[in-house]
């Protein structure tokens, strides 16, 4: 998936189900979903299997906790969709433990705030991989060089622009794009007690 692009503009789908105001998205190499809701420290009583409507819907009911919808994305790949809060870098690192890649990604629309696309891997922050800009220095990390082709960044892009490339970075990594499958989907939605990284 080096060279390829979604069918749908990344941005576009973001909007049409109500997240053009807050994305907090994590792709976490590896398929045990358990270990990893283990690994976040959630309170595994609050597991609720559910579509995506459904877990927007309850994310507004409980304001206090941190609220995730988890699931399969792609072959060897978990997608953790934050719906309220954000994730901290202790729980980035615990993630990534045991040898596994984590790619982040956070847009703040109210503020129109895009954060890099962030690569951790065996429990430490590698560095940002964003797509080039255009004549400007390659990927940081040489090795995701390309998986940038095409997506280079412009000076005059808007947020959500960017948005849309740094989505489609994630997407030929992970093997996946955010499509409309993936959006009716059942995951699991759980929610991490706020003091459960009081320690870390």
């Amino acid at each position: 998936m080096t060279g390829l692009l979604p069918t749908e503009n990344q941005w576009n789908l973001l909007q049409e189900f109500g997240l053009s105001s807050w994305f907090v998205g994590m792709w976490i190499e590896g398929d045990d979903k358990e270990e990893l809701a283990r690994l976040l420290r959630v309170d595994p009583r609050s597991r609720l299997e559910c579509g995506f409507a459904e877990a927007m819907t309850r994310h507004m009911l409980s304001m206090d906790d941190q609220i995730i919808w988890m699931g399969p994305h792609a072959p060897g790949w978990t997608h953790v969709l934050w719906l309220s809060a954000f994730h901290t870098t202790a729980e980035a690192k615990a993630l990534s433990s045991g040898g596994r890649r984590l790619l982040t990604v956070f847009y703040n629309g109210g503020l129109g705030e895009l954060d890099h696309l962030y690569l951790y891997q065996d429990g430490a922050l590698v560095n940002e991989i964003d797509p080039p800009y255009t004549g400007g220095a390659s990927v940081s990390v040489p090795e995701y060089e390309i998986y940038a082709e095409g997506l280079e960044l412009d000076l005059d892009m808007s947020s959500t622009q960017e948005l849309h490339s740094l989505l489609c970075m994630a997407g030929r990594i992970t093997g996946r794009f955010l499509d409309r499958e993936w959006f009716s989907s059942n995951r699991d939605l759980y929610q991490i007690p706020r003091d459960a990284w009081s320690t870390a």
